[in-house]
């Protein structure tokens, strides 16, 4: 089925390849990366930017619908990817994605199209692509389809040496798609203005917090999985004045109310806060498999970090972990509930932490990603 699903995206894609490339278009499966793409219409203006975004960040995609020279189209697969999709990519010189789509395997690819991807996260501590164990136990021909998408890529945009390297092994390529200028969803995290806005507007929705230690727990995303937290969570202790702020996954906001009125040491927040504004505010950040870590280590807030992994054996076996994660990450793993309340009860300096992570996964992130990366764009795709 797959292979006849290909083969058509092909043949119709084939029918539109002729046409002038007249626009750009952004395949957005991901809502946080809106600051780059008013820059970037507001540089390409009054070339025609065409957005096609998944249902799942309808919101997100809303705050773009102003934008004079951008067309905003809600796609999920099905039919309006041949009716509107795949003729829009054809009349494009630059196509821009934040995600993995299998249809960009099989597009007939003139040499006027040029394909980036921004990534949707800054690091990398789970596996994808083909060192996902998953991935082995695939069929041979979707293992090509796989490496067809892959290959299709002309520009990968990174942050770091690092996230590079990660990319040419998990995609199977020669490293030549690499493009070291910074990650442009991180610029934020260095803009002092940005930052003080978030606060203020924080602490006037949550006046008692102020005072406060905010601890903010954002476990990584389990597909198929609901959340659930370690054994004996319950028995968690906290220091004084501390607040535990639980933020979850999109799919799984709903729970994080739910988990509230449930243990009393837990506090939701409005999820019109984004993760990226919580950890603004944030003293203490745990996670466990989750890039965020990389974003907070870049604000001036980042004090104390953790990686909560006490299912690291059954993660690394089902969604992979990379290979290093134990030798990079070791002086911030935490297997116990009584060994997350000995971290967050006496916290130890993590000054030179932070900093060893930020010169390896931050590398190029210095708050000025975007103007580069939509320079190199614009000079590369000659718009």
């Amino acid at each position: 089925m797959k292979t006849i699903y290909m083969f058509l995206v092909r043949l119709w894609s084939s029918i539109f390849a002729g046409q002038r490339k007249t626009q750009i278009t952004y395949l957005m499966s991901f809502g946080n990366n809106n600051e780059f793409v008013i820059k970037l219409a507001q540089r390409v203006a009054p070339l025609k930017l065409t957005i096609f975004y998944q249902t799942k960040i309808e919101k997100d995609a809303k705050e773009l619908s102003e934008l004079e020279n951008a067309q905003l189209i809600k796609f999920d697969n099905g039919f309006s990817l041949f009716l509107k999709l795949i003729p829009t990519l054809m009349r494009s010189k630059l196509i821009l994605i934040d995600n993995y789509f299998p249809f960009m395997g099989a597009i007939v690819k003139t040499k006027q199209m040029r394909v980036t991807q921004l990534w949707h996260a800054n690091g990398a501590i789970k596996e994808f692509g083909f060192s996902d164990p998953s991935t082995s136990q695939r069929s041979l021909s979707a293992q090509s389809r796989f490496q067809k998408v892959y290959d299709a890529t002309d520009d990968i945009v990174v942050g770091s040496q690092k996230m590079a390297s990660i990319f040419r092994i998990n995609y199977r390529l020669d490293g030549h798609q690499m493009r070291t200028l910074g990650y442009p969803r991180s610029d934020k995290f260095k803009n002092n203005e940005w930052m003080a806005q978030v606060r203020t507007q924080f602490f006037k929705s949550y006046p008692k917090l102020k005072d406060k230690r905010l601890i903010l727990y954002a476990p990584t995303y389990r597909k198929d999985v609901q959340f659930s937290f370690a054994p004996n969570f319950e028995n968690l202790k906290l220091p004084q004045n501390a607040v535990l702020i639980l933020r979850l996954h999109p799919h799984l906001q709903d729970l994080e109310k739910y988990w509230e009125q449930k243990a009393s040491f837990i506090t939701s927040i409005d999820p019109k806060i984004s993760t990226d504004e919580l950890l603004t505010v944030a003293d203490t950040l745990i996670t466990d498999y989750s890039s965020i870590l990389f974003d907070y280590t870049l604000l001036d807030n980042a004090r104390h970090i953790g990686l909560f992994t006490f299912d690291q054996n059954k993660f690394k076996k089902t969604v992979g972990l990379q290979n290093d994660f134990f030798d990079e990450f070791h002086a911030i793993i935490i297997s116990t509930v009584p060994q997350l309340s000995d971290f967050l009860i006496n916290p130890k300096d993590q000054t030179s932490i932070i900093k060893e992570i930020n010169n390896s996964w931050n590398e190029f992130n210095d708050g000025k990603a975007t103007d580069r990366t939509i320079n190199f764009l614009i000079e590369r795709s000659e718009i």
